[in-house]
């Protein structure tokens, strides 16, 4: 691979990367404001004054970690084609395959790069997010039993992404 294509796949990593800081950034804080007994503390302190937020991200954490999930699976998937484009130039990508998007790309990528981590359990959950129910934790109880908490199955998944990122993709 050429020098350009090394320096334009190096930059979409770092895109990528700072992209998945972001929804690291949204993670923490659905972690901080989905407990009740932190906020209470807060608002007690004048920072957070608005019961209803408290009630809305304590409601709605499961759904945020089910479109976290979505987004770092789509952060994966779109890197891969942009990643494409610049390893094929004209041959406009096509998943010809039944396997899901990041799997074929992978393969078809192969030449040039080494696939270690594996993204399967990303893509069964968000398959299971999108098709069957929009919820981490039903998906969680399903395709990752090991993880007790829909905090600790993302957490795991932002740092194998960041893994998947850096290692396999590093020129």
């Amino acid at each position: 691979m050429n020098k350009k294509k090394k320096e334009l796949i190096k930059k979409l990593s770092t895109d990528a990367l700072e992209d998945l800081k972001l929804l690291n950034e949204e993670f923490e804080q659905i972690k901080s404001k989905g407990n009740k007994k932190k906020n209470r503390k807060l608002e007690e302190m004048g920072f957070i004054g608005d019961y209803e937020l408290e009630s809305l991200y304590e409601k709605r954490k499961d759904r945020k970690y089910a479109a976290l999930t979505v987004e770092l699976y789509a952060l994966v998937e779109q890197l891969l084609k942009d990643i494409y484009k610049v390893v094929k130039p004209g041959d406009k990508y096509k998943n010809s395959s039944k396997k899901n998007v990041i799997l074929d790309l992978e393969e078809k990528l192969k030449g040039n790069f080494t696939f270690e981590n594996n993204t399967q359990l990303l893509a069964n959950l968000r398959s299971h997010v999108v098709h069957v129910d929009f919820s981490l934790k039903k998906a969680r109880l399903i395709f990752d039993k090991s993880s007790k908490s829909n905090k600790k199955l993302f957490k795991k998944l932002l740092n194998e992404v960041e893994n998947y990122i850096t290692k396999n993709l590093d020129c």
